[in-house]
């Protein structure tokens, strides 16, 4: 087994993400472990690019179970299976800023490096799950814990933990939309997948019942500033969460990634491009509306 790796996951709609989280990387940390990216749903034609990438492998995400690919229960697989034996998972929108040693010098020495979602524990999980999982309310107050930047080391306990967050995915306990945000639920019947919170969180959700159950407040949960802010930059920020939010992506440059130019590149790279207009076309789109406020 690796003794780091870098985990990421994509589907094609996160592409230029992608290739941006990559070439954010290979610009801003040199030296990096081995990159894993797990295929939720790529073109044949993005692959191709992705496994020609120099410290790059591409995973086929299974399909381990009906609802795999619903509301990021596929995430949870990847928590179970460590690459190596110490792991850092970032989603695909995001954008490093500096080298991560330092992340990885945590994950060695707490197990787990966590860091703060924003909200509140009482805030995205259902009472009903409450009940399920006998929690009470002790952990209503508790900042959440954020799913999409997380390190851990490849330990027993740690490794349980995550086994109790798959084994309820599985289950189908990550599906769902809280009431208010029935728009998100795509051709699922809503009625059996409302959730009594306020914002449910899938994943994420599970995450935090189930870390906060086994330790309470006793883990070190780091500033979502300096490890997921946005794009006013801080000073001593790591990682830039852009999510789908962009206009533009810094890190594009086929250079960055390969040593020759290729046709595939270029091809794929127009693509990107075509996806970054369009997605500036909606935004603009929606601005004129007052969906989006300026």
């Amino acid at each position: 087994m690796l003794d780091k790796a870098i985990i990421t996951s994509a589907s094609t709609k996160f592409f230029p993400s992608l290739i941006n989280l990559i070439g954010s990387i290979k610009r801003n940390y040199p030296n990096h472990p081995k990159i894993f990216v797990y295929d939720i749903g790529l073109l044949n034609i993005f692959v191709k690019e992705l496994a020609s990438i120099d410290g790059v492998e591409v995973l086929k995400m299974p399909h381990f179970c009906n609802h795999w690919r619903s509301c990021y229960t596929w995430k949870t697989y990847i928590f179970i299976h460590p690459l190596a034996r110490l792991n850092f998972y970032l989603d695909a929108g995001c954008q490093v800023l500096k080298p991560l040693d330092d992340i990885f010098l945590t994950i060695e020495k707490e197990n787990v490096f966590l860091i703060d979602q924003g909200h509140n524990f009482k805030t995205i999980v259902p009472e009903t799950y409450k009940s399920i999982f006998n929690l009470g309310n002790k952990y209503d107050d508790l900042t959440t814990l954020h799913a999409g930047i997380i390190g851990f080391k490849d330990d027993p306990i740690i490794m349980g933990v995550f086994k109790k967050i798959y084994d309820s995915a599985y289950a189908g306990l990550a599906l769902g939309f809280s009431p208010k945000e029935k728009r998100r639920n795509k051709g699922k019947q809503k009625s059996i997948f409302v959730r009594d919170c306020e914002m449910f969180r899938n994943d994420l959700t599970l995450l935090n019942v189930f870390f906060r159950q086994h330790f309470n407040d006793t883990i070190t949960v780091h500033p979502v500033g300096v490890y997921a802010g946005g794009p006013d930059f801080i000073p001593g920020q790591i990682i830039w969460q852009l999510r789908l939010n962009y206009t533009h992506l810094e890190n594009l440059s086929i250079k960055l990634l390969h040593q020759k130019l290729s046709l595939l590149f270029t091809i794929n790279r127009r693509i990107i491009n075509l996806m970054i207009l369009i997605k500036n076309i909606n935004i603009s789109i929606k601005k004129k509306l007052g969906i989006i406020k300026v």
